[in-house]
């Protein structure tokens, strides 16, 4: 498998609220659920963080789609596949939308690849993000459902680390991660970027990203 797994969803706002035009892009273990150093390998093993649910009905309470992108190489590691992966990922917003009935994820971007593969869509690599904003703003259109292989353009790949942030596609898009390749991710997009424990999660920083004065962490690649 050269490109990404996508899960798309309906996209749903609460009642009387709208898409204000902006992609919250979520990294999955550390800011959504417990992280493992093995894998999230079944549905059972998925265990939120304290307040990510009601942290993810805040963003869709306030007009935001909401995307997830997350690196999982267990799939090309022949571990578990594609199927198993979307188990996971059913049970997880079952579990959101159990604690907070406004907490739904609208897309899932999954990177199957080891850093060995040296793809475009493994974070840092901003090919996921990439992918959020065809399917929820511009011409990807994939139905709803399960799409594998789903390839990156190779332009996409091609940073220059070493110049300075790029502007962003919308000034008020943004990333939490645990990681620094969720931040270089975010980076190379340009949008803002916001750190987080992994024992805390994304609760620690969902007020900062919803004031728009707040341009998020500061943040070098490479130096």
């Amino acid at each position: 498998m050269e490109g990404a797994v996508i899960e798309v969803s309906q996209l749903k706002f609460p009642r009387g609220i709208s898409s204000n035009g902006s992609i919250a892009y979520l990294d999955r273990d550390g800011v959504i659920n417990i992280g493992s150093p093995n894998y999230i390998n079944k549905p059972d093993e998925l265990i939120l963080l304290a307040g990510a649910a009601e942290s993810i009905g805040k963003l869709k309470r306030n007009g935001f789609l909401v995307c997830v992108v997350t690196n999982q190489s267990a799939i090309s590691r022949g571990l578990w596949d594609e199927f198993q992966l979307a188990e996971i990922h059913s049970h997880m917003q079952k579990l959101l939308l159990s604690v907070d009935k406004d907490a739904h994820i609208d897309l899932i971007i999954t990177c199957p690849h080891r850093q060995i593969d040296r793809c475009n869509c493994r974070k840092p690599m901003p090919g996921m993000l990439y992918l959020g904003h065809a399917q929820l703003r511009d011409d990807l259109s994939l139905p709803t459902g399960l799409h594998v292989d789903i390839k990156i353009p190779e332009n996409v790949g091609r940073i220059n680390w070493w110049k300075n942030k790029p502007s962003p596609i919308n000034q008020f898009d943004f990333i939490i991660g645990d990681r620094k390749s969720d931040l270089g991710a975010g980076w190379a997009r340009g949008i803002r970027l916001f750190k987080v424990n992994p024992s805390i999660g994304m609760v620690e920083v969902i007020d900062r990203v919803l004031d728009f004065t707040d341009n998020g962490d500061a943040f070098q690649p490479v130096r």
